[in-house]
């Protein structure tokens, strides 16, 4: 099983480069290995305002997600040919949540797919084909941003996990 090392990026919308320099070492690899969770870096007091949290057994019987959004970013797999990333979003605003984000103003991009919208196991999709990595980690903080059942700044942190060398 392959080891991962682990890298914290504080970050906001003003300068996306520190992730998607990150985006662009995973790609290069081409093998599909490692990926991003990224959301929003949450003062104290936003973390106590948010809905508490469901017992064990809650969560295993529940039809929703966190309550606080969190985006990943997978890179293509080295096989298919012409195979594309994976992003998803797990969120806790229940079912279609497409139809949400398209009325608050962030749709699915024109020539993304989706593969799954589910109010527990989240959002799941593949960027056009050329989508650039700017522009898909604009959508998912769009879309963490619309999800998020609390106001929440501009300030965020993402996790890259890479394959230890």
């Amino acid at each position: 099983m392959a080891k991962f090392s682990t890298e914290t990026i504080a970050f906001d919308s003003a300068d996306l480069s520190p992730v998607v320099r990150e985006m662009e070492v995973l790609a290069a690899r081409g093998d599909g290995l490692g990926w991003i969770n990224i959301g929003p870096g949450l003062r104290d007091d936003q973390i106590e305002r948010l809905p508490p949290s469901p017992t064990v057994l809650g969560r295993w019987f529940s039809g929703r997600g966190p309550a606080v959004p969190m985006a990943t970013w997978t890179p293509a797999p080295g096989t298919p040919a012409g195979a594309q990333p994976t992003v998803g979003v797990e969120h806790g605003a229940g079912p279609k949540a497409l139809d949400r984000l398209a009325d608050a103003g962030a749709p699915l991009p024109a020539g993304w797919r989706k593969v799954q919208d589910h109010a527990k196991h989240g959002i799941v999709a593949h960027p056009a084909r050329g989508a650039s990595h700017d522009e898909v980690l604009e959508w998912l903080l769009s879309v963490c941003w619309a999800l998020c059942p609390i106001d929440i700044e501009d300030r965020w942190l993402a996790e890259a996990q890479r394959p230890a060398a």
